[in-house]
C-alpha cells in the first residue's frame, strides 16, 4: 500500500498534463481549420476523425499493454501524440489533419484505459469511487487549465507542437515514478455483447452514448460555432472555460445527489435542466447562465451512468464494463459531430443547440419511462 499510497497521486499528475495538452488542442484544431477556411462539414470530420483514433485505441489498448506494460506503453503513446501533434504543421488539406487528429485519438484512449484500469484494479470497493471521482475531477481540472493556458501557447502550429511535446515528456517522466502493474493478457477479453445485452446496464451505457455525442460535439463544434459568431480565439477560449468548470465545480455534488436520490431521477432532472439550457442559448436568453447550466448537466451525465452501469454487474466483470462504456461513448463523440456539422452546414450554426435538445429529449423519454416503471413496481408489491 505504501507504493500505490503516492504512486496514484503521481499517476494523476501525469494525466493532468496529458489532459492539458488534448485540451488545448481540442479548441485550437478547430479554431486553425475556421481560419484557414474550412467548410463546418469538413471541421466535424476532422473531429470525428480523432474520435475515430478513441474508438481503435480503445479496442487495441489491452493488446498494447499485454505487449509490453502499462508503464511503457503510457510513455509510447505519449510520445506518438507528440509527434502527431508536430505531424499537423505538414497538414495541408482535411485527410492530412483527420490522419493526425486520428493518432492522436489512438493515443488518448490508450492512456485512459490505462489510468483507469489501475484505478479499477487497484482500488477497492470502498475506495474505487472516490478515486473515479478525483480522477474525473483531475480530468476536468486538466481541461480548465488547457483553456486558461491557450492563450499562452503559441498561434503557430509547429511551436504549439513544441510545447505539446515538452508536455509529454513531462507525463512520460511521472509515469515512470509510479508502481503501477496491470496484468498481462494472453487473448483478449474484449467482448462487448455481454456487457451490451446485461439489461440492468443498459441505461447506463444508453447514457454514456448521450454524453458522447453531446461533449464530442462541445469539442469538436463549439469552437467553430463561437468564431462565426465574431469572436476572438481568447474569447472562444474563455466561454469553454465556463463551460468546463461548471462541470468540473458539479462533478463531487451530484455524485453525492446520485447515491442521495438514485441516479435515474437525477439524470431526468439533469435532462431538463440541459434542455432549458439550450433553449435559452438558441433565444439568447441569460447566455452565461444557459452555459453554466449546460456545463453542469452534461459533464456529470458520464461519471454517473458510469456509476450506475458497473453497479449492476460483479467484481471481475468491473473492467469489461468499464472498456464497453468507454467504446459506447466513443461511438457517440465519433457519430454526432460528424452529423452535426452537416445539418449546421445546411441549416446554419443555431442548429448545433436544436440537435442537442433532440438527443436530450430522446434520454429523457427513456429514463422517465424506466423512473415511471420502477415506481409502478414498488407501488405493486408494496
Amino acid at each position: 500500500m505504501g507504493a500505490r499510497s503516492y504512486s496514484f497521486p503521481i499517476l494523476l499528475i501525469s494525466l493532468l498534463f496529458v489532459t492539458i495538452s488534448l485540451s488545448a488542442l481540442n479548441t485550437q484544431v478547430p479554431l486553425w481549420l475556421v481560419h484557414d477556411h474550412f467548410p463546418v462539414r469538413q471541421i466535424g470530420l476532422v473531429g470525428s476523425a480523432y474520435f475515430v483514433g478513441n474508438l481503435v485505441g480503445t479496442i487495441i489498448a489491452n493488446w498494447i499493454i499485454g505487449k509490453f506494460n502499462a508503464k511503457k506503453t503510457y510513455s509510447y503513446v505519449c510520445i506518438l501524440f507528440a509527434l502527431a501533434t508536430l505531424g499537423l504543421s505538414l497538414s495541408v488539406d482535411v485527410y492530412s489533419w483527420s490522419f493526425w487528429r486520428f493518432i492522436i485519438g489512438i493515443a488518448c484512449a490508450v492512456t485512459w484505459v490505462i489510468v483507469e484500469s489501475c484505478i479499477l484494479i487497484t482500488g477497492t470497493m470502498r475506495t474505487r469511487s472516490k478515486m473515479l471521482a478525483v480522477y474525473m475531477t483531475t480530468y476536468y481540472l486538466g481541461t480548465v487549465f488547457g483553456q486558461a493556458l491557450l492563450r499562452y501557447f503559441p498561434v503557430e502550429i509547429l511551436y504549439f507542437g513544441l510545447v505539446i511535446s515538452t508536455l509529454m515528456a513531462l507525463a512520460i517522466l511521472f509515469i515512470t515514478l509510479t508502481h503501477y502493474r496491470l496484468p498481462k493478457k494472453k487473448k483478449s477479453t474484449l467482448n462487448l455483447l455481454p456487457m451490451i445485452k446485461h439489461r440492468e446496464a443498459r441505461l447506463g451505457l444508453i447514457g454514456c452514448v448521450i454524453a458522447g455525442m453531446v461533449i464530442g460535439s462541445f469539442y469538436s463544434l463549439l469552437p467553430a460555432y463561437y468564431a462565426h459568431l465574431g469572436y476572438d480565439d481568447n474569447q472562444v477560449a474563455n466561454w469553454i472555460i465556463l463551460l468546463i468548470t461548471s462541470g468540473l465545480l458539479a462533478q463531487l455534488p451530484m455524485g453525492w445527489l446520485a447515491d442521495r436520490y438514485g441516479k435515474p431521477i437525477l439524470l431526468c432532472i439533469e435532462m431538463c435542466i440541459a434542455i432549458i439550457a439550450c433553449l435559452m442559448l438558441i433565444a439568447d436568453i441569460f447566455p452565461v447562465l444557459s452555459t453554466i447550466l449546460l456545463g453542469i448537466t452534461i459533464y456529470t451525465v458520464y461519471p454517473i451512468s458510469m456509476a450506475w452501469a458497473c453497479q449492476t454487474v460483479k467484481k471481475q466483470d468491473i473492467v469489461a464494463m468499464n472498456q464497453t462504456m468507454l467504446l459506447v461513448n466513443t461511438l457517440g463523440s465519433l457519430i454526432a459531430p460528424a452529423v452535426i456539422a452537416l445539418i449546421m452546414d445546411k441549416l446554419g450554426n443555431i442548429y448545433l443547440f436544436v440537435s442537442f435538445v433532440i438527443i436530450l429529449l430522446y434520454f429523457f423519454g427513456v429514463l422517465s419511462k424506466n423512473v415511471v416503471q420502477n415506481k409502478w413496481s414498488q407501488n405493486r408489491y408494496a
